[in-house]
Order: structure tokens, then sequence, then C-alpha cells
């Protein structure tokens, strides 16, 4: 098991410094960076490049930058430059958008999801190409490239991994196909929707890792399943849930059940982790929260394991 924690970015310069070095000595393997456009997270890849830079281990990320944001051939270049600056510990995440308000702001089309999955599966062909070959022409229905370069090449062969994130059929069905991780979100997430609570259960993330599988074929054991876990640490796990609920006006039992969320003590977050493990074969969580790092001793005792 590994484990990442994501975030936004800091106060400061030293603050974000210092966070990726306590991090890493926490037994932390990534941290990862989201891509809104709105919330105040800064840019990804600069702010990564600097924590790779002050560490020796951290492992540092996308999760998940929003294809329809980035032009392939440009996208390639930075990932392989923070892959050189970072000595080979660059992770790709890379997604097809969900959040409508990210396209609101940048004026850039929110399109259908089968349309946002087909350009982001041609952008990994590409992507994947520039990587390995000294020059690449590529005439797509969404790309088209002339003798297109990727300089430097990446220290990781024969690329960075490429880590894609989804929940509906369409992007299983291409992380399945091309990714070396699967991050495993509800089913659903697109705009500003409500998600039924049966696509937070254990019992939906089976049934998609199942699309997974069937799309990997005999690939499917090397690919690294991962999930986010959004963790409150509490003494009064039962009074959490409450208010929890209560603050979402849905069932308390819906948030108990919620397989996305861990609520509870230290003991009580790392059973829940292990459950998880054990239930559906998650091995990658990327744990979020304000308590973040007082949760080093599970990270710690399960890290390898």
């Amino acid at each position: 098991m590994r484990f990442a924690t994501q975030s936004g970015g800091a106060p400061s310069l030293q603050e974000w410094i210092d966070r990726a070095k306590r991090l890493e000595a926490m037994g932390y393997g990534t941290l990862a960076m989201p891509d809104h456009m709105v919330g105040g997270a800064w840019a990804a890849m600069p702010a990564l490049a600097v924590a790779a830079t002050v560490t020796q281990n951290l492992r540092v990320g996308t999760l998940v930058v929003d294809n329809d944001f980035r032009n392939p051939t440009v996208f390639a270049r930075e990932c392989a430059t923070v892959d050189v600056l970072s000595g080979g510990r660059f992770e790709l995440g890379i997604g097809a958008g969900w959040l409508d308000r990210d396209y609101q702001s940048t004026g850039i089309p929110f399109d259908r999801g089968r349309v946002r999955v087909a350009r982001l599966a041609e952008a990994v062909t590409v992507m994947k190409r520039l990587f390995t070959e000294d020059q690449v022409t590529f005439d797509g229905e969404y790309y088209s490239v002339e003798n297109a370069e990727c300089r430097p090449k990446t220290v990781q062969q024969p690329h960075p991994p490429f880590l894609i994130a989804g929940g509906g059929p369409e992007i299983l069905a291409l992380a399945g196909r091309e990714a070396s991780i699967v991050a495993i979100v509800p089913v659903g997430i697109t705009g500003s929707g409500r998600i039924p609570p049966e696509k937070f259960r254990i019992e939906a993330m089976r049934e998609q890792i199942g699309l997974v599988r069937d799309a990997a074929g005999a690939r499917f054991g090397e690919i690294e399943l991962s999930m986010f876990l959004d963790c409150t640490l509490t003494d009064d796990r039962e009074k959490a849930i409450a208010e929890q609920a209560e603050k979402s006006k849905v069932d308390p039992d819906t948030v108990r059940r919620n397989v996305y969320r861990g609520i509870g003590s230290l003991r009580e977050i790392r059973d829940q982790i292990v459950r998880a493990r054990d239930a559906v074969g998650i091995t990658y969580f990327c744990l979020r929260g304000p308590d973040v790092e007082k949760l080093g001793s599970i990270v710690q005792e399960l890290a390898g394991t």
C-alpha cells in the first residue's frame, strides 16, 4: 500500500516547502495537486517542481489535470521537464474534466461526457508517442500534429505513469486500456448535480473496478487501483456522522456507508482503509482533509504492506 495527499498550495513558499518535507518524513509517497480554475488552487506544475527540489523520495503528481485545458504536445513537454527536475518522481494524473464552473471561468465549452473522454483518449495517445518517439505525426478528430517533438526525454521509462481518474463507463474503459494507475471516483461527478447515495458505496466501486478489469484484460494485474478518502479525525464517530448528515441534508446512514469518507479515531480510519483494500483491491489511497498530518501513524504502519 502507499499513500498520497492532495494540496492546492500554501500561504507562502516557505510553508509549501516545509509541508512537502513533513509529508515525506511522515511516510507519504506522493504530494498531488488538483487543477481547478476556481477555489484558489495554485498552478500545479511549477509548485510540484519546487516540492520535488526540496525532497528526496516524495513523488509529485497531478490529481488530476483537466485535459481540455491542455494541448497534449505542450503539456507533454511540461511533464517531461518536471520528471527530469524531480529525478523521475512525477505521476501524470489526467482526466476528462467535470466541474462546470471551471469551464465557465475559462470560456472553454463544456462538451458532453463522451466527447470529453474521446478527446482525452486522443491526448493520451499523442502524449505516449511523444514520450517514446523522436517525432510524432498524428491526425485525429480532436488533435492534429506534424513532426511534433518532446524534449527533454523523461527519466522514467518509457514515460511517467499515467493516472486516469473517473467514474463513468467510458472513462473507466479508457483507464483500463491506458493507465498505470486508475483512481475510482463516484459515477455522476459532472457539473454541479447531486449524486445518488448508492454511488458512494463499496458495491458501486466494485462494479466500476469490474469495468476497468474488463477493458484491461491481461494487463489488469499491472494496474494500481486508487481512491480519495476524505478523513475526519474524531473520538465520537457517530456524532461526527450526524453532524455531516445534517450539514449535507442526508440520512446519517448515507454518510456512514460512504466509502470515500473516513470518519473516526485513528484506529477506525485505519481499519476502513484496510477493509477497502481487502474488499476491492485498492492499494493507493489519497488522504484528504484537515487532519492529514495527524494520520501519519496510519501511513507509517500501512505503507509498503
